[in-house]
């Protein structure tokens, strides 16, 4: 049924990106040349790109492994994405915020395939139609067409890796007169292996846990684009996509209590039986119009719905024995309706001012359900306790407006944007009126050298899975609370950059200032022998810091990039119990990576990047690093392509969290195989 309302909409509904650029128009950002369509609306903001099929090294591998060569952006081992000290980016498709990208974005990255998503931008200053949410800026994924010959019609891929991974894909552009049509399919399997352990201590008792797990997920990924023509001045486009990602899992849990003395007190074992599916699909429908060469209109509609089902089988082991000694379940159902709506005018005045008007809607219409039984005397009985079931809508009407000035060499842009925000969590509704100033001004003090200045404020919004009070234990590894009384999150960020560029060298350092108001955080806390996570607004605190990139091209087959950030965080510890008001951290991340054109065919890629501890609210993270490598070979005039790469070449991604406070002492690790070697073969035809 879903997939037929799918193939409705696409006829009915299609896709607009960050705004509006005519079809096949080219953009010029930090020299930078971007060709296509559907990426427009950029060319006033500091764009940081990344095309990964250009990209040896994370072609192959997941969205994740690509978000990594990204300039001060890292991803954690469970794919959470990091951005200038801060774990709240607001992450879009095509300009368009999805449910797949929310609470479960991290599990998604890492089964994404880099290859459909090619198109990897960030921008630190989005455009005054965006929603503004998020904290440092938008990171948006773009399936573009892949590279290759401009007319080939069809593009075919294959591709497999260590321990059982496998990839497959096509691609379809075709251009019959006034239509414009790029059809993408990609289907991605892999065996993943996942290892955990956690050592926790209290005044009562010390706690050992570990997981050693398995999974193998299917990924099915689809994408169809229908531009058309309607006249030089009016371009309609039909979009939809499809995401179903499936899979299994089985995890051997021990678990340990020990007195103060050593002790064994208890032994557990627990075994995990479960399956997930997590299933996407998006309609969408985009008109523009130019009335003259001075102003244009645009209006978008979107609709994408998001459905997560897992289920969970329990059995509790005895580990003298081996037999079965109790047994119970839990299912999650949870369903997400999203509607996406915006307008949008643009004008050149006289003077060279420039206006922009409009206004984006927002629908979020969100189901969760819950049911847990365990055996009692060899039946089945409902557990209440575990049962839990939430409802979760929100309205937000967004006006906006923008003001530009152009004077040659100095730019000057002032807006805001006037948000009226309903939210309904189980019959209890709450309103809001905010308005969210910005601004940026541009000296180009000649062709090569620019200075930016701006200004914004953001928000970071509660999901529905955050403030409901209902206890998640179906992953004992990570037991997760909701926060009824979790506040929204207000960010105002100051940016102070320079841009220099030249023909073989680029250079862009930044300073940068971020004031938070009621920062959400996850804090840990114990509850007998079970460690649970809940979300906290931990009050005011500030970050401060630079980030850097710098390419080099000293010759036409050698490149070099190098891009860093340091910056101190700061978290106020006393809503954890902490004595000091103020708790901080200098935190820094560096990344580099060498290309080299060994012939005119062959292409070697070299890239790591190291991170170094990150502040929590009770503790810290521990430094890590990875290096990574891809080879590239074309043959048959360009029309065949090879690709080898291996990522995580020394195994060193395993992440630590340490929580050392006087009640709770805690050392936790963990690590999957992201150690892996793909071959992907790209024939263009």
């Amino acid at each position: 049924m879903k997939i037929s309302l799918l193939l409705v909409a696409v006829v009915l509904f299609s896709h607009q990106a960050f705004s509006q650029v005519p079809v096949d128009t080219v953009l010029f950002i930090q020299n930078i040349e971007v060709q296509g369509r559907r990426f427009a609306s950029i060319n006033g903001s500091e764009i940081r790109r990344l095309q990964v099929e250009d990209n040896l090294s994370s072609v192959t591998g997941t969205t994740a492994d690509a978000f990594r060569q990204i300039p001060s952006l890292i991803t954690d081992i469970e794919g959470g994405v990091t951005l200038r000290g801060s774990n709240k980016p607001v992450m879009l498709i095509d300009g368009i915020p999805y449910g797949l990208l929310e609470e479960y974005s991290g599990d998604a990255l890492l089964q994404l395939p880099a290859l459909f998503f090619n198109k990897i931008t960030l921008d630190q200053f989005p455009p005054v139609n965006v929603v503004p949410d998020g904290d440092v800026g938008v990171i948006n994924l773009s399936s573009s067409k892949l590279g290759g010959t401009k007319d080939s019609p069809l593009t075919l891929t294959l591709g497999a890796g260590w321990n059982e991974r496998y990839n497959a894909g096509a691609i379809i552009s075709l251009n019959p007169k006034n239509f414009h049509v790029t059809a993408k399919y990609n289907y991605r399997r892999e065996y993943r292996e996942r290892s955990f352990s956690k050592s926790t201590t209290t005044s009562k008792n010390r706690t050992e846990m570990n997981n050693n797990a398995a999974a193998r997920p299917d990924v099915h990924l689809a994408d169809l684009n229908v531009g058309y023509d309607l006249s030089p001045h009016d371009i309609f486009t039909v979009h939809g996509l499809y995401h179903l990602m499936d899979y299994s899992r089985y995890g051997r849990i021990n678990n340990q209590v020990f007195n103060l003395q050593g002790e064994q007190m208890k032994y557990v074992i627990r075994n995990r039986y479960n399956d997930q599916r997590q299933e996407a699909y998006a309609a969408e429908t985009h008109w523009n119009h130019i009335f003259l060469e001075c102003c244009s209109l645009y209006a978008v509609f979107n609709y994408n719905n998001f459905t997560y089902n897992e289920d969970n089988d329990f059995k509790n082991e005895n580990p003298e024995n081996g037999k079965i000694i109790a047994e119970d379940n839990q299912f999650f159902n949870q369903e997400k309706h999203n509607y996406y709506w915006s307008t949008g005018y643009s004008r050149m005045l006289a003077d060279n001012w420039s206006l922009k008007v409009g206004y984006t809607g927002r629908i979020k219409k969100e189901n969760y359900k819950t049911e847990a039984n365990n055996i009692v005397n060899g039946n089945w009985i409902s557990n209440e306790q575990k049962t839990y079931n939430y409802q979760f809508h929100r309205y937000i009407n967004l006006l906006y407006a923008s003001l530009d000035k152009d004077w040659g060499m100095f730019n000057a842009g002032m807006g805001v944007q006037a948000e009226f925000n309903k939210q309904e969590m189980d019959r209890d509704n709450n309103f809001r009126f905010h308005l969210y100033p910005r601004a940026r001004f541009v000296y180009l003090m000649n062709k090569n050298n620019k200075l930016v200045l701006s200004y914004q404020q953001r928000v970071i919004r509660p999901t529905g899975a955050n403030l409901s009070s209902f206890i998640d234990n179906s992953d004992v590894t990570h037991v997760l609370q909701g926060n009824p009384d979790l506040k929204d999150e207000f960010i105002h960020t100051l940016d102070f950059g320079y841009q220099f560029t030249s023909s073989c060298f680029r250079l862009f350092p930044s300073l940068y200032y971020r004031n938070r108001t009621n920062r959400i955080m996850e804090i840990a806390f114990q509850e007998g022998e079970e460690t649970i996570w809940r979300k906290e607004n931990m009050g005011h605190s500030q970050t401060v810091g630079l980030d850097l990139s710098a390419n080099w091209s000293p010759f036409r087959i050698l490149s070099a990039g190098l891009a860093g950030d340091i910056y101190r965080d700061e978290i106020d510890g006393r809503f954890i119990g902490y004595e000091n008001v103020k708790k901080s951290l200098v935190c820094w991340d560096i990344k580099g990576n060498v290309n080299v054109n060994i012939t005119s065919t062959t292409e070697l890629q070299i890239d790591g990047f190291y991170v170094s501890d990150q502040l929590t609210p009770q503790g810290k993270v521990k430094s890590h690093y990875s290096i990574n490598a891809g080879l590239s070979q074309y043959l048959m005039n360009r029309k065949f392509r090879a690709n080898l790469s291996i990522n995580n070449i020394f195994d060193s991604l395993e992440e630590k969290t340490i929580i050392d406070m006087g009640s709770l002492q805690m050392v936790q690790k963990r690590n999957r195989d992201a150690r892996v070697a793909w071959l992907i073969l790209t024939y263009y035809i």
